[in-house]
């Protein structure tokens, strides 16, 4: 028995003891599999498991699979179907990316709760916050942790080593903002000032504040930065995520997204062929990439959980380099609004394993 084997079914006892709660287990441990432990030492059990994307519904079968586990009696639905569920009853009810519940979803997971005792909640990526609103709205708690360092101590999961890339907003290019050319610093700058008035008038700024965050989404000089640092890495395999199809498919690799018609590459790419590979809100979790030497990441958000899971995904694996540590870019501008969204999202690791350039 290996130590994560060891490991999954020390989590599944803690489970098993207490038969209600969450399970925050790093990402990449295996929790299907810490899950599928739990399952057999019940009779026969009536199961839900809801999810956040069929993908990872795919997962769940594969791991099922591998074990031989007999399926007859598990109900799949993704989080948004919940709701078609809250009359049913089942001797488990397996939550699975919890974190990643939205509002509505809580709601419905109160009254599916109500009409069952025994809930798994599955999280590799949660935060103080979210940590919180669960146990204040569903009187859900963390009952075990297995967390980032301590996986990596254990040799469960690869080290890490993250790179901030700042680059200034591009001051050259004149861009098509509505009709009138600008650089996008200047269009930056002209939204931010707007902003700041609107704040000082006391209305609402949602609208623009969305605006300014289209244009970091976007940005020419982080679109050219990542083609830098895919053409330095060209031989190399590479996921990168991006926060518009735009920017994807501007890269100059292959790119899967919901526009894209591309499914196949996209599958092969996570089975180990080809060396690049960009993905818009795809990609982040319930996927296993074989083999990957560097993570780019193009676009973030202030959500520490929504970057964790981008980091995470090239942490499982053997690499061909060296020193035996999974390699991360983040390309950030050097504006102090995306600086405050990337300071919230580094939330989660370990300050001394990131470094700025």
């Amino acid at each position: 028995m290996t130590l994560r084997d060891k490991r999954q079914k020390e989590f599944a006892d803690i489970w098993l003891k207490e038969k209600h709660g969450i399970l925050n287990l790093c990402p990449r441990f295996g929790k299907c599999r810490t899950t599928i432990n739990i399952l057999e030492e019940l009779d026969n059990p009536n199961i839900l498991i809801a999810y956040p994307d069929n993908k990872i519904k795919e997962s769940w079968q594969n791991d099922f699979e591998e074990r031989d586990y007999d399926t007859s009696r598990v109900t799949y639905t993704t989080h948004l179907s919940l709701k078609k569920y809250i009359d049913q009853e089942y001797d488990v009810v397996i939550i699975d990316e919890i974190h990643l519940l939205s509002e509505a979803q809580i709601e419905v997971c109160k009254e599916l709760f109500a009409n069952n005792e025994q809930i798994l909640g599955l999280t590799g990526t949660l935060s103080i916050d979210s940590e919180i609103n669960l146990e204040k709205e569903l009187d859900i708690h963390v009952i075990a942790h297995y967390p980032i360092e301590k996986a990596i101590e254990e040799g469960v999961i690869v080290d890490y080593e993250i790179t901030v890339i700042r680059v200034p907003l591009d001051e050259k290019t004149l861009l098509d903002f509505k009709g009138k050319k600008k650089t996008e610093k200047k269009q930056f700058d002209n939204v931010s000032w707007v902003i700041n008035k609107m704040m000082a008038t006391g209305n609402d700024t949602m609208f623009m504040r969305l605006a300014r965050m289209r244009l970091i989404q976007s940005s020419l000089a982080k679109t050219n930065a990542t083609k830098a640092l895919l053409a330095k890495h060209k031989d190399e395999r590479v996921l990168v995520f991006c926060g518009t199809t735009k920017v994807s498919d501007s890269l100059g690799i292959p790119s899967y997204h919901s526009k894209s018609s591309e499914k196949q590459m996209f599958a092969e790419f996570a089975e180990g062929k080809g060396n690049h590979m960009a993905v818009v809100k795809i990609g982040n979790t319930g996927i296993t990439y074989k083999p990957l030497n560097r993570v780019i990441i193009n676009y973030f958000d202030s959500n520490a959980e929504n970057l964790a899971q981008k980091i995470m995904r090239c942490t499982a694996f053997e690499y061909d380099n060296i020193e035996k540590k999974a390699k991360i870019y983040i390309i950030s501008t050097n504006e102090s609004v995306e600086q405050k969204w990337l300071s919230k999202a580094l939330d989660l690791f370990d300050k001394d394993k990131i470094f700025y350039s």
